[in-house]
This record gives C-alpha cells, sequence and structure tokens, in this order.
C-alpha cells in the first residue's frame, strides 16, 4: 500500500512540475513575442518619392517621423504598432518576411504607407506601388519586348 501512495505522490508531483514549467515556458516566450525591442530602429517608407520618404525610428524614448518625436510611447502587440499622437492614432502592421521585415499602415487607410527596416531596402523593387508607376512600367515592358 506505502508503494502505492508513493508512486502516485511522485507521479503527480513531477506532472504539476512539468505543467508548471510549462505554463512559464509559454509565459517567457509570449513576453518575448510583445517585446517592443523587436521594432527598434528605423523603417524607411517604400514607394514614394526620395525628397518625400518618411522615416520612422522606434527607440525606447518613443517614436520619431524625420528625425521629430511624435510620441513618447506606443503599444506593440506582436502584430501591430499603435502610436497615439495629437494628430490621432496610428496602426502599423507587421508584413514581410524575416528576411523582408516590413510595416504596413492600416490606420488611417489613406494614403497608403509601407516601411522596410533599415539594412533591408535591397530586397525590395525600386519601382513604387501607385497606379500611374505601375501602369508606365507596364506599357514599357510591353514595347520593350522582341
Amino acid at each position: 500500500m506505502s508503494k502505492e501512495l508513493v508512486f502516485k505522490s511522485v507521479f503527480w508531483s513531477s506532472l504539476s512540475i512539468l505543467g508548471v514549467a510549462f505554463a512559464m515556458l509559454l509565459y517567457v516566450s509570449y513576453q518575448d513575442y510583445v517585446n517592443p525591442k523587436h521594432v527598434f530602429g528605423s523603417w524607411i517608407e517604400i514607394g514614394a518619392p526620395n525628397y518625400q520618404t518618411e522615416v520612422l525610428r522606434f527607440n525606447e524614448q518613443g517614436v520619431y517621423r524625420n528625425d521629430r518625436l511624435i510620441s513618447t510611447n506606443f503599444e506593440f502587440d506582436g502584430a501591430a504598432i499603435t502610436i497615439r499622437t495629437g494628430s490621432g492614432i496610428f496602426v502599423y502592421e507587421l508584413s514581410g518576411t524575416f528576411n523582408s521585415p516590413q510595416l504596413k499602415r492600416t490606420q488611417p487607410i489613406n494614403p497608403v504607407q509601407r516601411f522596410i527596416r533599415q539594412g533591408f531596402e535591397h530586397t525590395v523593387s525600386d519601382q513604387g506601388n501607385n497606379a500611374a508607376q505601375l501602369r508606365r512600367s507596364a506599357l514599357s515592358e510591353h514595347f520593350n519586348e522582341k
């Protein structure tokens, strides 16, 4: 009878320890996932003319747009960045890939803005994404064939 009691207590104790360890692993993993350090750095606008390109910079002090402080804090939930400024709320979603990290502005919707992390500019084409540039590119390709 005592062997059975010892076995049950060891089994349930081990199972409890494993459960607590797994829960702690999940918690630490989630905390790393939502850590704002993943978005710290400069993000350069894609598809804008050189004279009008915006640069967002996130760091511990806040958010800077073109080297001007626009907010002293921001929220990052692992998938989206929310910035509250005097001009309203701006929401940017992480997109792209590990080799080409990008941000897409989802609020306000217009004008459409996409940013790429500084140092990864070579992973996107130099062409803009507006309709006029796409039309010119398509016409150029059509007439340059053969």
